[in-house]
């Protein structure tokens, strides 16, 4: 087994902290109401403490409220109803931004009206869509975009790994996600994803997903995508 990608299989929560351009002083706005707000849903939601500073917390508010400004009056409440959908809606983020957190919670508040519930992605990604992506590079991330079965063919195919060896391998760090909320928020965002790009070719790995994931589907019994 390559030494390489098991490290980068094991390594399974992503870097959410990004980089934020400093503004100057007057730029910033500061609302009260909002003050922490994002980084307190975070912690309840994940367990997690949000690794961001004070600073860019208070900028990316300030860009969130300016946002939601452009259809509706700020306050507290409709603040708290944008970042309650932002969590709800978690893959969409995957999906469009290819990441999740603060930074493009701000990038969408412009766009974001209540009648937004949840978002369905059509449009099906076949394994010729991963051809010049490096899935070993960041395996859990590939995971949350494009679902077991492509990402462990592609991955397969990168490294010249033998097939059997790696789904099991591939289970078993899934399995490891259970053992947490965050872990259980990206287990979901990752089966629903491969529901969303079935049914697979036989020579795909996990072709048959509703069998070999069938222990990691029990955990989400209630989704209407895992009926």
């Amino acid at each position: 087994m390559d030494k390489h990608f098991e490290k980068s299989l094991v390594a399974l929560l992503n870097n959410w902290h990004e980089n934020l351009s400093q503004s100057d002083d007057h730029e910033i706005v500061t609302y009260e109401f909002a003050k922490n707000k994002f980084r307190n849903k975070y912690l309840a939601k994940t367990g997690e403490f949000l690794k961001i500073t004070k600073r860019l917390e208070t900028n990316q508010f300030n860009k969130i409220c300016i946002g939601l400004a452009k259809n509706y009056e700020v306050d507290e409440k409709l603040i708290d109803e944008y970042l309650e959908w932002c969590f709800e809606n978690y893959d969409f983020f995957i999906k469009k931004y290819k990441s999740f957190g603060l930074i493009p919670c701000a990038n969408f508040a412009s766009e974001w009206t209540k009648d937004f519930l949840k978002f369905n992605f059509s449009s099906k990604v076949t394994l010729h869509d991963l051809e010049e992506i490096e899935v070993h590079k960041s395996v859990l991330s590939y995971l949350e975009q494009y679902g077991v079965p492509l990402v462990s063919t592609k991955l397969q195919k990168e490294k010249n790994l033998n097939g059997a060896s790696l789904c099991n391998l591939i289970i078993s760090k899934l399995q490891d996600l259970t053992k947490s909320k965050e872990g259980l928020s990206k287990l979901k965002n990752i089966l629903r994803v491969t529901v969303e790009n079935a049914p697979y070719s036989p020579g795909i790995l996990f072709s048959n997903y509703k069998k070999s994931l069938a222990d990691l589907f029990i955990y989400f019994g209630d989704e209407p995508w895992c009926k």
